[in-house]
C-alpha cells in the first residue's frame, strides 16, 4: 500500500468515521473550484470575442457579450467567496473535532500517556501535526480533484478549437505531475526528519531550562550553550534543505508550464501569420483565448506542486497521532464543571488473570483485588509497577471493567502557577474550612499561617514548597475528592527518610477505608497490607510477607 493510499485510509477510519461533514465539505469545495475555472473559462471566450471585435471588426464590443462576460465573472466571483467561506468553517469544525478527539485520549490515559514524552512533543502534535491534517485535507486533497477534473473539461473544449494545441498539452500536462512526484518523495522524507530534528531541539532546550539551578551550581551554562548552538545548526541545516527543495519543485514546475505555454503561443503565433498551415486554421478570437486558457490548466497543476508538501506534512503528522486517535473512547456527556458526585459507585473486586499487557509485557496467574484492600508493589525499576497502576486504572486497555473513580500519587506532584485554593480545588468548588481543615490533616497549617495571603497566595513558577510540602500539598488535593481507590507510585522516592516516614503515616491515617495500591521502594510497615505482589521478569505474583522480606532486600538493594 502506497504511503498516500494509507494516510487517506486513515484518514477515513480514524477522523472521518461517524462524521461525513469533511467528506462533504471536500465534495461542496471540489465543486465550487470546478464552477470557478468553467466561468473563468468562458469569461475568458467573452474577452476574447470583444477584442475581436475591436481589432478585427473594428466595431465596439456587443452588449451580450458584455453581459455575458460581466455575468460569468461574478460566477467567479461568487464561487470563489463561497468556497472561501466554506474553507474557513470547515477547518475549523475539523480542527475542533481533532482537537475533541485527543483531548478524550489524554483525559482517559492520562499519565500513561503524557509521560511518554517531552512537553515540547506534545505542544507541537498540538500546534504543528493536528493543523498539518487539516491543511492535508483542505488544500491538498481539494486540488488534487480539481487538477485532474479541471484539465480534463478545459482539454475537452480546447481540442473542439485545435487538435495541435489540444494534443501538445495533452503531452505537457503529465510531465508536471510526473517530477512533482519525484521531487515530492524527497521532501517528504525531509519533511520526517526536520520534524524529528525539530522536536528534539525543543526537548534538549526545555529540558535545559528546567534543570538552570543545576546547571548554575556546576557552572555548566557555556558547555550546554556550546551543544544548543550545535543541535539549533543541524536544525537550520534540515530546514534550509527543506525550503531547497520546495524552492526546486517550484522551480521545475515553473520551467515545464512556462515553456508549454510559450511552444503554445509560437504556434498560434505563427499560425496566425500565415506561416504554419497543418490541416486548422485559427482565428484571433480563439488564439486569445487558447493564450489564456491553457495557462489556467498549467496554474491547477502548479497548485497542486504547492501544496504537495502538505502531504509530507500530514504524513508525519499521521505517523505521530494515529494511535492517539485510534484509542480515542467515544464521546461522552460532559460532567458538570466543579461538580463532584454526589454519590459513588461500590468498588467491585478486580480480578487479574494470564496476560495483562504487551508493551512490556506483564502476566500472572489469578490475582485479585477487593475494596478495602492495601496492596504493595514491589520490583525492580523498570520492572512494570507504574504499567500495572495504568492497567488497574484504566489508563491502558485490557481489563474490562477497570478502576472509574480513582486518585494517583506520584513522586513528582504538579503544582500549578495559581493560587493555593486553585491548586487544592482544581475544578471543585470548596469552603475555607474545607480547605483548612484538609491541610491540617497533611500537617501543612502552620505553613499555611507563613503565607502572605493565605489561600490566595500565588505559587507562581517556582512554589515556595519542600519536596515534602509539595507531596502533603498533593495529598491535600487527592484527599479532596473522597475516592474510594489510590494509586501510589513512588510517592517518597525523591524525600528524605523522616520526610518519607511522615508522608507514609498521613496517607495511612487518611485513607484507612480506601482501596490502595502503593508502589514503593522505601521500607514501609508490613502490616499495613493485606497482600504484597511482586514483579519480576514481567510475571506479577503475590507473595507472602515472610517471603517477601528477604526478596525485596535484594531487590532493594540491587537498585540502591
Amino acid at each position: 500500500m502506497s504511503r498516500s493510499l494509507s494516510l487517506t485510509r486513515w484518514f477515513q477510519q480514524s477522523v472521518a468515521t461517524g462524521n461525513p461533514a469533511p467528506r462533504r465539505a471536500l465534495v461542496a469545495l471540489t465543486v465550487l473550484h470546478v464552477l470557478r475555472d468553467a466561468a473563468l473559462i468562458a469569461a475568458y471566450w467573452g474577452f476574447a470575442a470583444m477584442v475581436s471585435q475591436w481589432i478585427i471588426d473594428g466595431v465596439a464590443a456587443s452588449s451580450s457579450l458584455l453581459w455575458f462576460t460581466a455575468i460569468c465573472l461574478t460566477g467567479v466571483w461568487l464561487s470563489q467567496g463561497c468556497s472561501i467561506w466554506l474553507n474557513h468553517h470547515g477547518r475549523l469544525k475539523l480542527l475542533f473535532r481533532l482537537q475533541q478527539q485527543l483531548l478524550r485520549t489524554f483525559g482517559h490515559q492520562q499519565h500513561a500517556l503524557v509521560r511518554q514524552h517531552s512537553t515540547f512533543h506534545w505542544q507541537t502534535l498540538w500546534q504543528m501535526h493536528i493543523p498539518a491534517v487539516v491543511n492535508w485535507h483542505f488544500d491538498y486533497r481539494v486540488q488534487q480533484l480539481v487538477a485532474v477534473l479541471v484539465p480534463l473539461f478545459a482539454l475537452a473544449v480546447i481540442f473542439s478549437v485545435s487538435i495541435v494545441v489540444g494534443g501538445s498539452l495533452l503531452i505537457t500536462l503529465p510531465i508536471v505531475p510526473l517530477f512533482m512526484i519525484l521531487v515530492g518523495k524527497g521532501a517528504a522524507a525531509l519533511h520526517r526528519k526536520h520534524f524529528i530534528a525539530l522536536e528534539r531541539l525543543g526537548r534538549l532546550f526545555t529540558d535545559r531550562i528546567s534543570a538552570l539551578p543545576l546547571l548554575a551550581m556546576f557552572n555548566a551554562h557555556d558547555a550546554q550553550a556550546r551543544r544548543l548552538d550545535t543541535a539549533g545548526q543541524s536544525l537550520r541545516e534540515r530546514t534550509m534543505k527543506v525550503v531547497s527543495v520546495a524552492f526546486l519543485s517550484g522551480t521545475v514546475l515553473d520551467f515545464f508550464s512556462t515553456l508549454a505555454v510559450a511552444l503554445i503561443a509560437v504556434y498560434i503565433g505563427f499560425t496566425l501569420l500565415g506561416e504554419f498551415n497543418l490541416g486548422e486554421t485559427i482565428d484571433l478570437q480563439q488564439g486569445l483565448w487558447l493564450l489564456l486558457t491553457a495557462p489556467l490548466l498549467l496554474s491547477e497543476m502548479k497548485k497542486l506542486g504547492q501544496f504537495y508538501h502538505q502531504k509530507a506534512q500530514a504524513e508525519s503528522a499521521m505517523e505521530a497521532i494515529q494511535n492517539l486517535l485510534q484509542d480515542s473512547p467515544p464521546d461522552e456527556a460532559p460532567a458538570r464543571h466543579g461538580e463532584v458526585p454526589a454519590t459513588r459507585d461500590e468498588v467491585a473486586p478486580i480480578t487479574l488473570t494470564g496476560e495483562l499487557t504487551r508493551s512490556p509485557a506483564l502476566s500472572t496467574g489469578t490475582l485479585t483485588i477487593n475494596p478495602g484492600d492495601w496492596v504493595r508493589l514491589n520490583g525492580a525499576s523498570g520492572a512494570g509497577k507504574t504499567v500495572l497502576m495504568e492497567l488497574l486504572s484504566g489508563q491502558r486497555p485490557g481489563l474490562a471493567k477497570p478502576v472509574s473513580d480513582y486518585v494517583l500519587l506520584t513522586q513528582t506532584p504538579v503544582i500549578l502557577p495559581g493560587t493555593v485554593r486553585e491548586n487544592l480545588c482544581l475544578a471543585m468548588t470548596c469552603s475555607d474550612t474545607q480547605l483548612v481543615a484538609v491541610l491540617d490533616s497533611v500537617e501543612l497549617g502552620a505553613w499555611l499561617s507563613m503565607l502572605p495571603a493565605g489561600l490566595d497566595t500565588p505559587m507562581g513558577e517556582h512554589p515556595p514548597l519542600s519536596g515534602g510540602q509539595a507531596q502533603r500539598l498533593a495529598i491535600a488535593r487527592l484527599l479532596l475528592r473522597q475516592a474510594p481507590v489510590w494509586f501510589l507510585d513512588e510517592p517518597t522516592a525523591h524525600l528524605p527518610q523522616s520526610q518519607h516516614e511522615a508522608i507514609c503515616q498521613i496517607i495511612h491515617r487518611n485513607c484507612q477505608h480506601a482501596t490502595v495500591v502503593w508502589a514503593s521502594h522505601k521500607p514501609l510497615p508490613s502490616d499495613w497490607f493485606s497482600a504484597h505482589w511482586l514483579i519480576k521478569d514481567g510475571h506479577v505474583c503475590d507473595t507472602a510477607s515472610a517471603e517477601l522480606s528477604g526478596t525485596e532486600g535484594k531487590t532493594t538493594g540491587a537498585d540502591e
